[in-house]
């Protein structure tokens, strides 16, 4: 497993690549994704006339490569057709200027963050639909949390799946690549069991076994894949997208502990 430090930097030194290939494809520019930013909220007036917030950087670099629980979502492509944006940047709450997530995957991977920084082998983080936004939010701030997805080229509000599992081959190496940096530990795959957990085994783990219907474990580089709901799944509720995950995530916490 490669033990080279996380940092943007050499982050964008492989979605640099990556564009240039998309682009020489006829596939277009890529979004930017990898360690979630930490930092200040900047606010700022889009094209549309609309008003946007982005997170800026902040100690995530430091965060993510101290921490014991590196977690990383992994999901299909942005659903926002032509427009490639950094999705580093999204998750911002200032409740006093009355800015919160309000994104169904992002408000799923915040609670689901929460409920892997707490669980252990012998504890099971209960769902609270009545927990604050204010807890929440301070769980994420100090997570090592990332989010990438293996289509880098927005689609549309429906994908795929054919085209998903093709531009996986296609751009397969540099997938791994930057799995092999982030060397996550924790890797939820929000797809509900199509390719992509499949697809990062075969690259990164082909020694992974499985431990529940959800779960594979891979003992040399003690990562967890972790199978889900697509996070934005309108037919599933935040609780079910959590317990889904934090249920067979303790579960194999006990088997591998037994």
């Amino acid at each position: 497993m490669n033990k080279t430090k996380y940092s943007h930097a050499e982050n964008d030194k492989i979605l640099d690549i990556w564009e240039e290939f998309s682009i020489k494809n006829g596939d277009g520019k890529i979004e930017r994704d990898g360690v979630a930013y930490k930092g200040c909220i900047h606010t700022f007036p889009g094209a549309d006339e609309k008003v946007y917030h982005e997170r800026e950087v902040g100690n995530e670099e430091s965060a993510w490569n101290n921490s014991d629980k590196r977690i990383l979502f992994v999901a299909k492509e942005l659903n926002d057709p032509n427009n490639p944006y950094d999705s580093r940047v999204v998750i911002t709450y200032d409740p006093k200027n009355g800015i919160a997530p309000t994104d169904k995957f992002l408000k799923s991977m915040l609670y689901i963050t929460k409920g892997l920084m707490e669980s252990t082998a012998d504890k099971v983080a209960e769902f609270n639909r009545d927990e604050s936004m204010d807890n929440i939010m301070s769980t994420w701030d100090k997570s090592a949390v990332a989010k990438i997805n293996v289509k880098k080229q927005p689609g549309g509000s429906v994908s795929d799946m054919a085209e998903i599992d093709s531009y996986m081959q296609t751009y397969r190496d540099l997938l791994k690549r930057q799995l092999l940096l982030l060397n996550a530990n924790i890797i939820v795959c929000c797809d509900n069991k199509t390719t992509i957990l499949s697809t990062i085994k075969q690259l990164v783990y082909p020694e992974a076994l499985q431990l529940n219907d959800e779960v594979w474990y891979d003992e040399c580089s003690k990562t967890l894949l972790i199978e889900s709901y697509h996070l934005s799944a309108w037919t599933k509720s935040y609780e079910d997208k959590y317990n889904r995950v934090i249920s067979n995530y303790a579960d194999a916490l006990a088997k591998i502990n037994a």
